[in-house]
């Protein structure tokens, strides 16, 4: 009997409830983080006490009242990711770069004769999702199929017995007795070699509308509201392949006439995620003045509920010897919340130096407090193992930053800025930094060119798979440069 009748009479015993492969505590850090990237100005400047750039309201929407007349805002944001990973002592490299709308709103400074009312809305950055990855060498302890052989998830089982990277290990084809079919009629694993290509990409935005106004004499409070959308995407190639004809035998069936006649050549396992991202966002702020060089700043940024819809899928595909191929697949699709923390930030402006200006800030963000979720109740175990490990493994933590801005005249304006974000992933040390620079500079009357570039640096590991006996993790060395420019209309 060929493994495609095989699967036909197994099938019905699968579980759908298995296609959580895709969610983990992973998945809860991902859509939770955020890094300075909101507009040109505000990439560089905290915007938390100072007005920056239009994306300030998401640092804190009271600010938004310290501008001193309208404006329309426009930019575009390109982000350059360069990995190096180092794994199974091999070091590899891998880049990517993605562009899109930075910010896109409108600043209206109402008329009033005394004070300020400041309204507006439009779309502004949040964050981007962008990674690279690759990683490649000789693996004689494990294989992926080892992981496809132990998981879970009985539709990605099947999809890799039924391409032969795992086979029945003894005589008598019993589903207990399965194993890689790289081990399978070895006293001693020969070993794979492996290499592995994955890509990350996609970013959120929000749709806001913003109020602020001088509520006392110097003393000045806001407030905005929006909508959170964005994408996300994921894409790993990963080959293994039998480079030293370690398994050259002829211990598999390919055409089904019960007779062996080819061996192994590669097995290519292709991952895909696609998510859609939606939540509801709500800020509140206030700015005080207690001396004209002085202001002090406070935001809160209420917890929301992320809505997430993803499909899913891993496509195996086991090329013989012979050439003749075999490839299944497991996709699947699910809908899941993840509840992002609270932001609680603070930050100080002084001015009392001519033509300079300093700014800084402090955002407390308890990572710990982040969930997921999920609607059947029959995955309450799965949810409550996730969240457990959510609070065993991340952190809470204090992100700074700070920046200058020195006005060389009315035309021109330089920026520059540092950010420090402690890792929030407990035992992998991955704190972020942050080097940022940029300019204004008055094109025409009422014409402005805002130009922001931020460089980024850290350590991180990446899980390629994880079974019973031996998790196979890539140290990876990332740097990440956005950039990001624009153009301010005065109305």
């Amino acid at each position: 009997m060929s493994k495609k009748s095989i699967l036909l009479l197994v099938g019905v015993f699968i579980i759908s409830a298995t296609q959580l492969n895709a969610q983990s505590a992973d998945d809860v850090l991902r859509y939770s983080l955020e890094y300075p990237s909101y507009d040109p100005v505000s990439l560089v400047i905290p915007g938390v006490s100072n007005a920056t750039g239009f994306g300030a309201y998401q640092e804190n929407p009271a600010s938004m009242a310290l501008f001193d007349e309208s404006f329309l805002s426009m930019g575009l944001s390109s982000r350059f990711i360069d990995e190096t990973g180092t794994y199974l002592g091999n070091t590899s490299s891998n880049s990517d770069n993605q562009t899109g709308i930075g910010d896109l709103g409108l600043v209206y400074k109402v008329p009033t004769t005394r004070g300020s009312l400041v309204v507006g809305g439009g779309y502004s950055q949040t964050t981007d999702f962008n990674r690279v990855l690759s990683a490649s060498g000789r693996n004689d302890r494990s294989t992926i199929t080892d992981f496809y052989n132990t998981t879970a998830d009985d539709s990605l089982f099947f999809a890799a017995f039924d391409t032969y990277a795992v086979d029945f290990a003894t005589t008598d084809s019993s589903y207990a007795e399965t194993a890689s079919i790289f081990r399978i009629g070895f006293s001693q694993y020969p070993g794979i070699n492996q290499d592995v290509e994955m890509t990350e990409r996609g970013k959120t935005g929000e749709y806001s509308i913003f109020m602020a106004t001088e509520f006392l004499e110097n003393f000045y409070v806001g407030g905005s509201i929006g909508y959170y959308s964005g994408t996300y995407t994921y894409r790993r190639e990963f080959l293994e392949s039998d480079r030293q004809d370690d398994y050259n035998a002829t211990f598999i069936d390919s055409d089904g006439d019960g007779n062996p006649d080819t061996d192994i050549d590669n097995i290519l396992s292709v991952d895909r995620i696609d998510a859609e991202i939606q939540a509801f966002s709500a800020r509140l702020g206030i700015v005080y003045k207690p001396m004209p060089e002085f202001q002090l700043a406070a935001s809160y940024e209420f917890p929301s509920k992320l809505f997430i819809d993803e499909e899913f899928n891993t496509e195996i595909t086991t090329t013989f010897d012979n050439t003749v191929q075999f490839s299944d697949e497991a996709p699947g699709a699910f809908s899941y919340t993840i509840t992002r923390p609270q932001r609680i930030k603070a930050g100080v402006t002084f001015k009392g130096i001519p033509k300079l200006s300093l700014s800084g800030s402090a955002e407390a963000i308890s990572y710990s407090d982040a969930e997921i979720s999920f609607d059947e109740i029959s995955l309450n175990p799965q949810e409550n193992e996730i969240n457990s490990n959510v609070r065993s493994a991340l952190n809470d933590v204090i992100n700074l930053r700070g920046g200058l801005e020195y006005k060389t005249n009315d035309n021109f304006t330089a920026r520059a800025g540092y950010a420090y974000f402690p890792s929030p992933q407990d035992g992998i040390d991955s704190d972020r930094q942050f080097i940022s620079g940029g300019f204004s500079a008055v094109l025409t009357k009422g014409l402005t060119f805002d130009f922001g570039l931020q460089y980024s640096f850290w350590d991180d590991q990446n899980t390629l798979y994880s079974t019973p006996d031996v998790t196979e993790v890539v140290e990876e060395q990332v740097t990440r440069l956005n950039v990001m420019a624009g153009l301010r209309m005065a109305l």
